[in-house]
């Protein structure tokens, strides 16, 4: 059973570390910035899923495995490494009187594509395969304390990556002028190739 303590610990120190931009915010408001607020949504919670997944390789003492598949997540990292730096090119080259040609309306672009990136984030590969263990007794951890810890992972990042997704949006539905338009797809188009290279290179 996991003590409370342990996990308002894990809860705290979880949501500091999202709310420090790492990649997966930088991605997150970049799709924001790009497509509005709804491209946002299925990236937030396709990172989600990525985190729930590192999380329970260490939950279920996977740990070692994880580093014998050491060659799939480094395929992983470069494959959403890849895929930000395409959203890149597709932001940076849109017509300003058009969203980018990125299927945001389809939540399975949206999911996957950013799936990629929170598996493949080294950020997030060292929190829960190498810090969570410290915070939580993995010896103690029942189906109760399991479903906990899968909550968490559900609800906070989401919720701290969409209400930057959020004023990244404002920001984008106020500027509304042709200039201000192809400066937010390139600002968008920075972020996402920032992004992009700080996961290929970490």
């Amino acid at each position: 059973m996991i003590s409370w303590h342990s996990y308002l610990v894990f809860c705290m120190i979880y949501a500091a570390a999202i709310a420090v931009p790492g990649p997966d915010i930088v991605a997150t408001v970049a799709r924001a910035l790009g497509g509005g607020f709804r491209a946002s949504i299925p990236a937030a919670f396709g990172i989600a899923a990525g985190h729930w997944f590192l999380m329970s390789l260490s939950v279920f003492g996977l740990t070692l495995i994880a580093q014998v598949m050491g060659t799939f997540f480094l395929a992983v990292k470069y494959a959403g490494a890849a895929y930000l730096l395409w959203l890149a090119y597709k932001y940076w080259t849109a017509p300003v009187h058009a969203e980018p040609e990125i299927d945001v309306a389809s939540l399975r672009n949206g999911f996957f594509g950013q799936l990629a990136l929170g598996l493949g984030n080294p950020k997030a590969i060292v929190f829960f395969l190498a810090l969570l263990p410290s915070i939580i007794d993995m010896r103690h951890v029942s189906f109760t304390g399991y479903a906990a810890l899968s909550a968490a992972t559900w609800i906070l990042f989401p919720a701290i990556g969409l209400i930057y997704a959020a004023l990244a949006a404002r920001v984008r539905t106020y500027l509304t002028s042709y200039r201000a338009r192809r400066n937010i797809n390139r600002t968008a188009a920075v972020a996402m190739a920032g992004a992009g290279a700080t996961v290929a290179v970490a």
